[in-house]
């Protein structure tokens, strides 16, 4: 698995790429919180998961989606969109209800343009 982050303006992107299976999963909850730390406590976090190169995901890395995306929204009052799922990550969420959880868009491009909107 690779990682990568960048910042546009007020908005963190998480670029994860291969599979997130196992200890790759941790590895990415390590880096995810760490960067997350990063961010200053008097601002609301707006985050983009970019999943578009994400080979293969087990349950410890829909884990990892899921405490990431409560890191953001209940603690630190943010918020965490996923961008770029592939359609097998695509049915992973829907199959077990995320659906109903997480923001989807279809690319970072978009993703971006959804924070625009948000008050």
């Amino acid at each position: 698995m690779r990682l990568s982050k960048e910042k546009n303006d007020d908005i963190f992107i998480i670029h994860i790429k291969g599979r997130v299976v196992g200890d790759a999963s941790m590895e990415l909850r390590r880096n995810i919180n760490g960067w997350l730390a990063e961010i200053s406590e008097d601002k609301k976090p707006k985050v983009i998961l970019d999943l578009k190169g994400v080979s293969m995901m087990d349950n410890s890395g829909l884990g990892v989606l899921v405490s990431s995306y409560t890191s953001v929204h209940q603690k630190k009052g943010g918020r965490l969109v996923l961008a770029g799922l592939g359609k097998g990550l695509q049915n992973l969420i829907t199959i077990t209800k995320l659906t109903k959880v997480f923001d989807m868009y279809e690319n970072v491009k978009d993703a971006v343009r959804s924070f625009e909107n948000v008050v």
